[in-house]
């Protein structure tokens, strides 16, 4: 009797230390990062996320217990061709004590929910903010994109939805576009307020998100924003890399993810040979608004009457919203001295600026890094709209 008893009371304790030891492995209180990649993949996109995120999971990733937290937020589609609703998913990933990678279900949303959504965006991060409270937050954003466009902007609608691998043999892009699903988009009016802390950096996986309107937007929400000012090939950024530059290390290595992503297009080949990638010094951007807002008080009858075939493009197609803002002012005659100026200041907040010779067909030639608008004036509709960007209250671009 006293053996069984032995028994028993062994056994329980046993049971006891493993419901301890596995408790124990998850533990990561205080935490020190938290980073969450945010994947908006209800689209055409779904398969190549799909693999990012493998990618991103099966690399170098926090292991259980430590201080450290990866996130993965996903939202994709059945199949191709596929938009039936579908619950996104919130997870936590971590590798075991053993070297698995297990993935822990936070939260399944409603498949109600349009990830590509202001609201849906704060509600997932508010949560994220909630459940894992830490002093550094970083955040991935993988989906289509239209730069500083307004949401329900619809002229050319076939231009806007059409571009990329539509054209000649071209590798498929994150083109224009948003997910397949009624009232997706988000606003970069509202961007900022759908985040609901501060940032240590903002790395956005989609196409002509490096201009920048989009940049002053989230000058008080990020300190490091990672961008393209030209589209991103459906490979996107380099997940498998990720780990060793955003994980056990004091501070993210972000200049190190945006040369990995350089590095990966530069040494491809053909029409795959092709990219852009800056990393901005959010904090930074006031000089810069502040110089160029002089510039466009002096010589905004030379930026009108600029002939923009000579502008450097960011588009190889009829997407004629995005030039780089340098060689607006520069092809405008804008004197050396205020260019100077102007360098010093884009110096300041560029951190680092990388593009293949060519994107395509595009050369890439004059590149400092950030697109900006060059007005139309036929564009009411457009031209409106910008008028209430942060960016053009601050320059007067458009009066």
């Amino acid at each position: 009797m006293w053996k069984t008893l032995i028994r028993c009371l062994c056994a329980a304790l046993a049971a006891c230390l493993l419901f301890a030891c596995n408790s124990a492995e998850i533990q990561t209180l205080p935490l020190r990062r938290v980073t969450l990649m945010y994947s908006a993949a209800f689209s055409n996109l779904s398969a190549s996320i799909a693999e990012d995120e493998r990618e991103l999971r099966e690399g170098y990733i926090p292991s259980a217990g430590c201080n450290e937290v990866l996130l993965i937020y996903s939202h994709h589609t059945t199949g191709p061709g596929y938009y039936t609703p579908t619950n996104p998913v919130l997870e936590r990933v971590y590798r075991t004590s053993d070297g698995k990678t297990r993935r822990d279900t936070i939260t399944v949303y409603p498949d109600s929910d349009v990830s590509s959504t202001p609201e849906v965006l704060h509600k997932v991060l508010t949560e994220v903010k909630e459940k894992f409270p830490a002093p550094s937050y970083g955040l991935i954003f993988s989906s289509h994109a239209r730069g500083w466009l307004p949401v329900d902007y619809r002229e050319n609608d076939m231009i806007l939805f059409g571009a990329g691998a539509q054209h000649k043999d071209y590798p498929p892009t994150k083109w224009l576009g948003i997910e397949n699903a009624d009232g997706s988009g988000i606003d970069i009016r509202d961007l900022a307020d759908a985040i609901p802390m501060k940032l240590d950096f903002f790395a956005i996986d989609a196409c002509l998100m490096g201009c920048v309107e989009v940049a002053y937007e989230l000058r008080d929400k990020c300190r490091f924003l990672m961008c393209s000012p030209a589209e991103i090939l459906t490979n996107g950024f380099i997940y498998d890399k990720m780990g060793p530059r955003l994980f056990h290390t004091d501070t993210p290595d972000i200049l190190q993810l945006c040369k990995d992503y350089y590095d990966f297009y530069m040494a491809q080949s053909g029409y795959y040979r092709s990219a852009t990638i800056t990393l901005i010094d959010c904090g930074r951007m006031e000089p810069l608004a502040g110089i160029c807002s002089e510039i466009v008080s002096a010589y905004g009858d030379e930026i009108a009457a600029l002939e923009r075939s000579t502008v450097q493009a960011y588009f190889y197609n009829n997407l004629h919203w995005f030039y780089d803002m340098r060689d607006i002012f520069f092809k405008a005659g804008v004197p050396k001295a205020e260019m100077d100026r102007l360098d010093a200041a884009l110096s300041e907040c560029i951190s680092y600026k990388a593009a293949t010779p060519t994107f395509f067909d595009l050369k890439l030639e004059n590149v400092c890094g950030l697109s900006m608008y060059l007005p139309y004036p036929d564009r009411e509709e457009l031209n409106s709209y910008y008028k209430t960007l942060s960016w053009n209250k601050a320059i007067g671009l458009i009066q």
